[in-house]
């Protein structure tokens, strides 16, 4: 029987209490039919665990246990759950996550019916977190730079060949931003589908939050980013990396001034490795000259830095490797 959901959970090492929490909140779902409900869980880390019939106690859903034979990263782990999921979507979790209210399921089920040329559906997401002070603090809202608390119809994921790849601390936002580029119908959807918690006892990587500032890595990840792009749909690449450069500008203001010149230095290598499509670049940005004088825009409020920018940017193309 076709499912409408699968659920694929990255074990990385957590243990059986620990997964308790996320297949908790899945068995606790209300107003379905949880015949259309498959829960996939991965155990990719180092550590086995022990004793998989402890789920049983979660008497609505069933457990599909897959044990690879070799160790398995933890973005490996969601595309082995893709590879054997049969459900129309699917939703990836970390052991440290979990279905933040009862009515998840039923609501997003509902949107996927009421919407059904949809191939995202984007829920909103709950982190919790502790200052320094250890005063704990929690976050709502929507965030399309990760895969959580989004529903990924498989047939789309398969179609444009979007895999889950190994990319540091960004591979979520690799992920996500791949399939932003190239889904055609993301539906937001007005519910806390995904909630992060925090424990001492669960790593917390799996599609784990990460700091919104520029940094190097991300940077390098944005360099795979536009790899893959190129492949898949050489238009929509030239129209994300064009739209890059421009933003740069804006965020590179707030990276701390001590990072400041790490960080250009590796994003002058991305603009370098594709200086064949700088020409792009520069029709976006007189396109924009022409089309928006909003105030607040770079190339109207600070016209002739903005202007210095695009110049270097353009003599970092001349000079490539």
């Amino acid at each position: 029987m076709a499912k409408r959901i699968s659920i694929i959970i990255a074990v990385n090492d957590a243990r059986e209490d620990d997964l308790a929490i996320p297949l908790s909140s899945i068995n606790n779902q209300m107003g379905i039919d949880f015949r259309d409900v498959e829960v996939i869980l991965v155990d990719n880390g180092q550590y086995r665990l022990r004793d998989v019939n402890q789920f049983k106690l979660f008497k609505n859903i069933e457990v599909r246990y897959e044990n690879p034979k070799n160790v398995l990263s933890w973005e490996e782990a969601l595309e082995e759950g893709v590879s054997v999921a049969t459900g129309d979507f699917v939703m990836f979790m970390g052991p440290d996550g979990l279905l933040n209210q009862t009515s998840v399921i039923q609501t997003f089920s509902t949107v996927a019916d009421q919407n059904p040329t949809a191939e995202v559906l984007t829920g909103l997401v709950l982190e919790q977190d502790m200052t320094r002070t250890r005063i704990t603090e929690y976050k709502v809202g929507r965030d399309f730079m990760t895969a959580r608390g989004r529903w990924f119809k498989r047939s789309f994921l398969n179609q444009r060949s979007l895999h889950w790849q190994v990319s540091g601390k960004y591979s979520d936002e690799l992920y996500s931003r791949l399939v932003n580029s190239l889904s055609q119908s993301d539906i937001e959807v007005n519910e806390i589908a995904y909630a992060q918690f925090m424990s001492r006892d669960i790593r917390s990587e799996v599609i784990a939050p990460m700091p919104v500032t520029v940094n190097v890595e991300q940077i390098n990840m944005l360099i795979q980013y536009f790899e893959t792009l190129r492949t898949l749909h050489p238009k929509i690449y030239i129209d994300e990396f064009a739209k890059t450069c421009v933003r740069y500008y804006t965020l590179i203001k707030e990276v701390p001034e001590i990072e400041r010149a790490r960080v250009d230095q590796a994003f002058r290598l991305l603009v370098q490795h594709n200086a064949d499509i700088w020409s792009n670049v520069q029709v976006m940005v007189d396109h924009l000259k022409l089309t928006d004088q909003n105030p607040k825009a770079p190339w109207v409020k600070e016209q002739q830095l903005f202007n210095d920018y695009i110049q270097t940017l353009s003599k970092f193309t001349k000079t490539r490797n």
